[in-house]
């Protein structure tokens, strides 16, 4: 893809908003108030805000209705606007309201004066749990009927053709998660493919300077309507919506795993799909699952996790509070509500400030970014047949993260990529790597790198050559078992026994009955490290362990690796809620990004390979004691 194209969207680090007017949301268009529209985009712009998502509504903008005749009763027999004919005109043979474009031009005026960039959702039939669609397709496959998609592709050409002359457009979405308008049990992988590839080539037949955005929500690796191969095919940026309600919701809001679940999904859909991935839509939704206050925490501290990462942008869900509507899907939906930059009464919350903040911060950075962070291994994600857990797999990165470690992400039916490190966390699946895949990766090792695979299920081929690890049996016997590693006892869930008959591997970990549990290997220059339990399934799984300062420190084992694959940090923390990231900026400095993902106030001791560290200013550090507030952040430099 042309990198060009995706300028404005992933040349700095940008700070967004979903936009739904104040005043009537999914009604704006329908009871348009430039007014009130003008208004809300001053505060918006007053709040650090440049990039709004906005969503022509579907039935607004195309509002066909479908005619029969007793001879025509499965085709119509002619589409009108309600009982006025379709005009003749271009909009008209398109079936689309030159009112509703109207409008739009006069949105896209008001977003010019502002200096606010749109990302423009297409096809928006589904929108906060209520699916919307032009009265002519009430009773059709909205995705997979070709005479749907037909009307579809004639708006999207039109509109796409009169807008793309507007300087504030940076990019078209092919719609707010429309694999939600898919028909359950109808809709197939191939017609969703189908849909998706029609629908952004004619965007780039029509406007080939701006990317296509996936905005989906959430993508499986290969399998699946939404899969991050179909999304690298068809797309040219992909995004993420993730929400700690739903993928995380045993931990509190202001703590590691729902901070750095944004950070998760982005950086393995974008090694996955090999498209540049941004936060399109998170939230705290709702204030009985935070405070004002704690919001506006957990937003400092993922923007800060999303900014080192090179997670490109993030967007809030949303601008204005929604919880005073009376009209569906308000009506239906209690979480459908209070969760805006902005109250009912049109004051900024505390999140808005924070957004002011953070804009400070990137104002420091040369282009609005950091550099690339520094990554220490791969994570290996088992092919997608029922092995490819993201539980498991946010488990293991933020394990490694504990452990001083960084992670990039794979496939494992791809190319095994050159890293120090490979992580193949908590096998369930007897089909995880294909055998000449398997093959690479140990070649890969016998060169010098370090492997660590952990067992649940999988009856994994080769398991005695690769670790030196003979099983006498294996029974499927769930039992809990503590890896006594360190002086430290780590419970763990193992829903297999195994019996171990003889090993030539070394013995670094027993439970406490003395069982070996952990092993490491010499295989050729590198080494092999294997754990006979699910450590990441259960960590994934079990609350507290990234948040509760009383859980047993299951990042031990990942130090071991850390140890292992070379140690190429320039510096670690003592502090498993403070965490560092690195980013050179030549062989002799680098900016050291540390973040507390703790909601309490932390101290952390910076351990320093060598050199010193100073302030973005240059003032030395007169210790490598590090103080944040909650959920905060701070940039320093280092220099050899």
């Amino acid at each position: 893809m042309d990198g060009s194209k995706t300028r404005g969207l992933t040349d700095g680090f940008f700070t967004g908003i979903n936009y739904w007017a104040s005043k009537n949301a999914t009604r704006m268009w329908d009871d348009y108030d430039p007014e009130s529209v003008e208004a809300d985009f001053a505060k918006l712009r007053d709040a650090g805000v440049t990039h709004l998502r906005v969503f022509p509504l579907w039935p607004s903008f195309q509002p066909l209705t479908a005619l029969y005749t007793p001879a025509s009763h499965v085709e119509p027999y002619e589409y009108r606007f309600g009982e006025e004919a379709l005009p003749d005109t271009e909009a008209g043979r398109a079936g689309v309201s030159e009112e509703a474009c109207g409008h739009f031009e006069s949105f896209c005026s008001l977003a010019e004066k502002y200096g606010l960039r749109l990302i423009v959702g297409l096809i928006t039939g589904h929108m906060s749990f209520r699916n919307f669609m032009p009265p002519a397709f009430v009773n059709l496959p909205l995705i997979g009927n070709s005479t749907v998609l037909k009307w579809q592709l004639r708006f999207v050409r039109y509109f796409v053709r009169r807008f793309r002359d507007r300087d504030c457009i940076a990019a078209w979405d092919l719609g707010n998660e429309v694999n939600n308008i898919a028909s359950p049990g109808v809709t197939t992988e191939a017609d969703f493919y189908t849909w998706c590839s029609a629908i952004a080539d004619t965007i780039r037949a029509n406007d080939g300077t701006r990317p296509v955005v996936s905005g989906m929500d959430s993508a499986s690796p290969e399998r699946g309507m939404v899969n991050l191969r179909m999304i690298g095919e068809v797309c040219d940026i992909h995004t993420c919506h993730p929400y700690n309600i739903f993928s995380t919701k045993a931990d509190p809001l202001p703590t590691m795993k729902p901070i750095l679940d944004p950070v998760f999904k982005c950086r393995m859909y974008e090694d996955l799909s090999k498209v540049p991935t941004f936060v399109q839509e998170f939230g705290a939704i709702g204030y009985l699952n935070c405070s004002e206050k704690t919001e506006a925490a957990f937003y400092r501290a993922a923007a800060w996790a999303a900014l080192t990462h090179g997670c490109h942008g993030v967007m809030w869900w949303c601008a204005f509070d929604q919880g005073q509507h009376r009209f569906a899907p308000y009506d239906w939906n209690n979480i459908g509500s209070d969760y805006g930059f902005f109250g009912r009464d049109g004051r900024a919350k505390l999140i808005a400030e924070e957004n002011l903040r953070f804009k400070t911060v990137l104002a420091k950075l040369p282009g609005g970014k950091l550099p690339p962070h520094r990554t220490d291994g791969v994570i290996l994600v088992p092919r997608d047949n029922g092995d490819a857990d993201p539980d498991k797999l946010r488990a293991a990165f933020l394990l490694g993260k504990q452990a001083n470690l960084d992670f990039r992400f794979s496939y494992s039916p791809d190319p095994i990529p050159d890293a120090p490190l490979y992580v193949l966390p908590s096998l369930e699946s007897n089909q995880s790597i294909p055998a000449h895949r398997l093959d690479e990766l140990l070649n890969k090792v016998r060169e010098g790198a370090v492997l660590y695979l952990s067992l649940g299920k999988a009856l994994f081929r080769d398991i005695p050559a690769m670790t030196g690890v003979e099983m006498a049996y294996r029974a499927c016997v769930p039992e809990e078992r503590k890896l006594c590693l360190d002086g430290a006892e780590l419970p763990l869930f193992c829903p297999v026994r195994y019996e171990i008959e003889k090993t030539e591997a070394e013995v670094l970990g027993r439970d406490a009955q003395g069982r070996p549990m952990f092993f490491e290997k010499r295989l050729g220059k590198g080494k092999v490290f294997f754990l006979t339990a699910p450590l990441e399934e259960y960590a994934g799984m079990k609350p507290g362990v990234f948040w509760d300062g009383q859980q047993p420190p299951y990042s031990l084992v990942y130090r071991y690796l850390a140890k292992a694959a070379g140690g190429r940090r320039i510096a670690d923390s003592d502090s498993p809620w403070v965490r560092l990231t690195e980013h050179p900026i030549d062989e002799n400095s680098a900016y050291l990004a540390a973040v507390n993902y703790a909601p309490q106030a932390q101290t952390a001791h910076l351990t320093l390979r060598e050199g010193k560290l100073e302030t973005p200013e240059g003032k030395p550090l007169e210790s490598t004691a590090v103080s944040l507030r909650e959920n905060d952040g701070v940039i320093l430099i280092w220099r050899r």
